[in-house]
């Protein structure tokens, strides 16, 4: 919290100018959480994006398969990090966030995906 503190403590006192000091902790904890699962989620489209086009069959028909493995291990990677730095914490509930952040987005793209595929296959 203090390393993000530099950065998104300036925004909450802009926003919230006449915040507690409990609400300023709870907005910074859920604008950190938040940040978790938005930036998981994001890199789990960019991996389906990347297996659905990729050349290799393996990877265009297991592109959910290899999109959550990669998100899990990079999720599970950078906690493991934090554990070693004294200035940061690590938390289980951090990887359990960035991997729902996962599921969320694979699930939203399968679901625009397979729209677009049923749009192409009606305008036959």
């Amino acid at each position: 919290m203090a390393q993000t503190s530099r950065f998104i403590g300036p925004l909450i006192e802009f926003f919230f100018p006449s915040a507690a000091p409990d609400t300023f902790l709870i907005v910074h904890a859920f604008i950190r959480k938040a940040a978790h699962f938005f930036e998981y989620a994001i890199l789990a489209i960019l991996a389906a994006r990347a297996f659905t086009r990729s050349s290799s069959l393996f990877a265009a028909r297991y592109w959910i398969l290899l999109s959550m493995l990669l998100v899990i291990s990079l999720a599970s990677a950078d906690e493991l990090n934090q554990s070693f730095q004294a200035s940061r914490t690590s938390s289980g509930w951090d990887v359990l966030l960035d991997i729902f952040g996962g599921i969320s987005a694979l699930a939203a793209f399968k679901f625009f995906r397979r729209r677009a595929q049923n749009k192409i296959e009606r305008d036959r």
